[in-house]
């Protein structure tokens, strides 16, 4: 090495920009990828749950009208029997009659009131003669009502649902009842119906319980008496509820479920996808996203270098002049750079400048359709109206609560505005408690608040609504004492065909009724003129 020459330090400029630009591409590829997959998650996780949801009613309500349609054919057959002796052939030649024409039955039998069998269909059963003892059947004896029984083996050692009918004479006189038979471990109606389910590729299915979770109707029959009430969801259907949720199942699964109740009898229809299904899918959308961005970063690359390596003497010139004048010479006059090249690394610059201006943009984009108010970590107006037109375009009813705080604005006079805004943080934390679990609670502006509450009416809404109110008044704030709110009520639950906005504006005029009425008062929109003519 020369004495009096410096070693070179440092990486050469093209190097350099060829780094940077594929680190750029890469994190570039990275964040798309990441926003991709969130967004493509979140999108199969919403609709694919509701889709379930949506399938799981549809079913309940198709079960729901197999079973009026059985108990009403039982209910021909017992008004035919009315004035027949039960022990007239002719009987089962009727009950071969109505086996023939509705389908509904694997069996039915004819019970005399002593509870012994007299006719069955198909005649081959070998059970005429014999006493009934099931549990089903003593109910039938004593209730003399139309029923339904819950699933029970019979004696015959099949697991059965019995609908059954009193017969009475003319006169009134009871003399047994017609009843028909489903056999849940072989083909019967409901396989008929339900049974169904195509191959889907993505592992979705749907299962029938009773009232105590016993599984009546699975596309693994094996698993049909299986008790499965350790499932969230079957507990949720036991206790009457439907609706959609994340599970785990009693084998460890993850499911995204949708499950409704059929009325009539009590049990529950739930429709259910893999959670993993939509990992698949969106492990699938990174994968292709890399391969179709993979030759664009190529080609990128190699023109980075090209690129580089013509500005490279020119960009060595201006860093060289650089170092001299940080080093003080003062016989530096002038920029040893050429014209045509110092417009070319102006243009580079002000590329620069431009491509980090758009970054910024895109960023500032993103951070204002953030879902969140950054006080109080409550949804905020915007996905607010994307919530209530997403539900308008599905037909999902809902109510609004519009919430504002009593003379909010002598407390911010009073105590400050940080106080203010602890008061505002306080009345979040209220309402995300005292809220249901799929309500939405949302920050307006300012001080005012919603709630949106689907499948609501407005006399449901105020049942929420004033435990807000109520605790808002009994606890202490942040300020040292209780903040009153008002609270303004619409619903378009109740047959109307409202609007968002027009829902808004009711629930407004509500609010402002109740601020006319005294505040610290929940008033519904249909209430309103009675309580504005109160005072």
């Amino acid at each position: 090495m020369e004495p009096n020459k410096q070693p070179r330090k440092g990486l050469k400029l093209s190097a350099i920009i060829s780094i940077v630009v594929l680190i750029s591409v890469f994190v570039t590829i990275i964040i798309n990828t990441i926003v991709g997959y969130q967004a493509e998650r979140i999108s199969l996780y919403n609709n694919t749950i509701e889709f379930n949801k949506i399938n799981a009613t549809d079913l309940s309500k198709t079960t729901q009208s197999l079973m009026v349609s059985m108990k009403k054919s039982i209910k021909v057959a017992a008004q035919y029997f009315a004035d027949v002796p039960l022990t007239d052939a002719n009987v089962l030649s009727q009950l071969d009659f109505f086996m023939d024409t509705n389908h509904y039955f694997n069996s039915i039998v004819v019970v005399n009131a002593g509870g012994t069998i007299v006719s069955t269909s198909p005649s081959h059963l070998s059970l005429i003669g014999q006493k009934l003892s099931s549990q089903a059947a003593q109910q039938a004896l004593e209730r003399r009502t139309p029923l339904i029984s819950e699933p029970y083996l019979a004696i015959t050692k099949r697991l059965i649902v019995l609908v059954s009918h009193p017969i009475f004479d003319s006169k009134g006189v009871y003399k047994g009842f017609v009843a028909g038979s489903i056999y849940l471990q072989q083909p019967n109606i409901f396989q008929n119906i339900l049974g169904n389910q195509n191959k889907n590729k993505n592992g979705s299915y749907y299962y029938v319980v009773d009232s105590s979770g016993r599984l009546i109707y699975h596309p693994d029959s094996s698993r049909i008496a299986e008790k499965v009430d350790q499932n969230p969801v079957v507990q949720n259907l036991i206790n009457g509820v439907s609706g959609q949720q994340l599970v785990t199942n009693i084998k460890g699964v993850r499911y995204l479920a949708g499950f409704a109740k059929v009325d009539e009898v009590g049990w529950g229809i739930v429709s259910q996808t893999p959670e993993s299904y939509i990992h698949a899918r969106s492990n699938k959308l990174i994968k292709n996203m890399l391969v179709f961005s993979m030759p664009y970063l190529i080609v990128l690359l190699l023109l980075s270098i090209w690129l580089a390596r013509r500005l490279s003497k020119p960009l060595y010139q201006l860093a060289n002049a650089a170092s001299r004048l940080s080093q003080g010479d003062e016989s530096l006059t002038s920029i040893p750079l050429q014209p045509s090249w110092n417009y070319e690394t102006n243009e580079l610059a002000k590329t620069i400048a431009i491509a980090f201006d758009r970054m910024k943009q895109k960023t500032d984009e993103l951070s204002q359709e953030a879902m969140t108010d950054p006080l109080t970590g409550l949804t905020n107006r915007r996905t607010m109206m994307a919530i209530t037109s997403l539900w308008e375009e599905q037909g999902i009813s809902y109510a609004f609560a519009m919430l504002d705080l009593d003379r909010f604005k002598s407390v911010n006079d009073t105590y400050g505005h940080q106080l203010g805004d602890e008061v505002l943080k306080f009345l979040a934390q209220v309402m995300m408690e005292e809220k249901r679990d799929q309500d939405f609670c949302c920050r307006y502006g300012g001080e005012e608040f919603t709630i949106l509450m689907p499948d609501t009416t407005e006399q449901e809404a105020y049942i929420v609504a004033e435990r807000i109110r109520e605790r808002m008044e009994s606890s202490i704030s942040p300020i040292g004492r209780p903040v009153t709110l008002s609270i303004g009520i619409s619903s378009n639950a109740e047959g109307s065909e409202d609007t968002m906005e027009r829902l808004l504006k009711k629930a407004d005029e509500a609010l402002y009724a109740a601020k006319h009425a005294g505040r610290n008062r929940v008033v519904m929109y249909h209430n309103m003129e009675d309580i504005m003519s109160s005072k």
